[in-house]
């Protein structure tokens, strides 16, 4: 394939003056640090008044629509905006970028409204898979035109990361999380039905995104075209063998995350509005987890480019490092903030939620230690796509998905929720441990402050005292010893500190010039 020379205009991270200047690691991570806090906090209020708004059920429903808008949005596109992560830049360095981005918009683009059509066309059968019953064909519809918009949100969300303008993605999930909390809210108060909800998700998504594609747009502009043609036969086929293998990670990983629902409304045994009631109480307790999950997919996003910059480049080992570190720091931190949670668990659903949702207390500590090794599990998949084996990928996803329907045949019908709730960590738990597996049959050194760290979530189980021992006991370690971090990782810890810490400078030195302080 001839390799024409990238041009001065080819989104060169140097390129200070294009819309698509890229962002560097360190700015990567301080400006996810920032946008989590202030957007989370907005999801987290939306959350909060949600469930103190709306009855177990419709909350039940709407838990029920958001899980099918998340599993249905990447399956549409059969996985090609997935793969904007991995082979972006590496087009990009071939000069082909232009194509690249021409192409995968018109498949996107043509299999979106394909879905959408099927969704409108048959929505009788999705109301009685989503909810257990036709009553809710016209909410289908709705949900249909609400996909729409999450397709577009998506796939520029994954345009914006590959192309590592972290702070453009930063600001149009912040407007979206924004505007979703305003709007629905509204309407919620005018109806206070899941329609409303839905209603409100669709137009923010499709507000956020019109706002990041103007302000990109100029710069996509700018991107020359290729001095030759690129055949079409030597495009989709490397591109389509990845862009299946995501597809399929992405059906499984997101059957795996919905499949406790679905059974509790299809294999629970109780009527429709019993069912939608106990995942009303799910979704209660998966509020602040879910928090550990969204980081944690912003993170893995966003080291992803970077990686497979290093890969490019050939530097395959310190891929392996970076991501091991990432692991181990994304663990300590979410074991920290599960030990928080539960601490404060009481307050927050007795007083916050108004005491409706005491089965989503009761099976929290199980959702958190879910929550935490399904973060770190989205983390470490990056190993595999970077080393293009999303075959070997969707092996785990696989065996966890077998062992979670398994499960929850075996525990739903004699513990309820809480045996689906089990069901689900115990099989998210078997996903991680084989991924890691794989990833080190592949050239990825795991030590064993990885594997103690993946195992200590359990711990949360136990109680708030069992986990604040084991939380003292990790971080003890980790400062004064070897057994979690290694003095290389110490080193590269120190080294991405100290650029953050750089970035953090100029800002400071603004503000004193701004109040007249030295």
């Amino acid at each position: 394939m001839p390799t024409p020379t990238p041009s001065s205009d080819d989104l060169q991270p140097s390129d200070k003056r294009s819309r698509l200047r890229t962002d560097t690691l360190a700015s990567s991570v301080l400006i996810l640090l920032i946008a989590t806090v202030v957007q989370r906090s907005v999801g987290f209020g939306r959350g909060v008044f949600f469930c103190r708004w709306l009855s177990p059920e419709t909350l039940g429903q709407w838990e029920m629509a958001y899980s099918f808008l998340l599993l249905a949005a990447p399956l549409a596109v059969l996985g090609v905006p997935g793969s904007f992560g991995r082979y972006l830049e590496h087009y990009r360095q071939r000069g082909y970028l232009h194509t690249f981005l021409l192409r995968t918009s018109v498949w996107t683009a043509l299999f979106s409204s394909a879905a959408v059509a099927m969704v409108v066309s048959n929505a009788p059968l999705f109301s009685r898979l989503l909810f257990g019953s036709e009553e809710s064909t016209n909410l289908l519809r709705g949900i249909a035109f609400c996909l729409a918009a999450v397709i577009v949100h998506h796939t520029l969300s994954s345009l914006l990361t590959a192309l590592r303008l972290f702070r453009v993605v930063s600001v149009m999930n912040f407007l979206q999380s924004l505007l979703f909390a305003c709007v629905a809210l509204g309407l919620l108060l005018v109806d206070a039905s899941v329609s409303s909800i839905v209603t409100g998700y669709g137009i923010a998504c499709l507000c956020a995104s019109l706002g990041a594609m103007a302000w990109v747009w100029p710069g996509l502009r700018e991107v020359e075209r290729p001095v030759d043609h690129l055949p079409q036969s030597q495009f989709w086929p490397r591109l389509l063998r990845f862009a299946f293998f995501v597809w399929l990670s992405n059906l499984l990983t997101h059957l795996f995350a919905v499949v406790d629902r679905y059974m509790i409304i299809h294999y629970s045994g109780m009527n429709p509005v019993e069912a939608l009631e106990q995942v009303g109480h799910y979704h209660s307790s998966r509020i602040v987890p879910l928090l550990l999950v969204s980081v944690a997919d912003l993170l893995s996003g966003m080291i992803l480019p970077h990686l497979s910059h290093d890969w490019e480049t050939g530097r395959r080992k310190q891929v392996g490092k970076l991501l091991n570190l990432s692991i181990k720091l994304s663990a300590i931190a979410m074991l920290a903030f599960g030990f928080g949670v539960l601490l404060f668990a009481p307050l927050l659903f007795n007083v916050v939620f108004a005491g409706k949702y005491a089965d989503g207390l009761g099976v929290l500590p199980w959702t958190l230690a879910g929550c935490i090794w399904y973060g770190i599990y989205l983390v470490s998949c990056n190993y595999l796509w970077c080393a293009e084996r999303t075959r070997l990928a969707t092996l785990p996803l696989g065996l966890g998905l077998l062992l979670n329907v398994g499960l929850n045949l075996l525990l739903l019908p004699v513990w309820g929720l809480l045996g689906a709730v089990i069901a689900t960590a115990t099989s998210t738990l078997l996903c991680l441990v084989v991924l890691l597996f794989l990833s080190s049959q592949h050239g990825m050194e795991l030590g064993r402050g990885t594997w103690i760290l993946i195992a200590a979530p359990v711990t949360l189980t136990f109680g708030t005292t069992m986990a604040g021992i084991v939380l003292a006991a990790l971080l003890l370690a980790t400062l004064g010893t070897t057994l979690i971090l290694t003095n290389a990782e110490r080193d590269q810890l120190q080294g991405l500190l100290a650029q953050i810490l750089g970035k953090l400078k100029p800002l400071r030195l603004r503000k004193s010039s701004a109040t007249g302080t030295v």
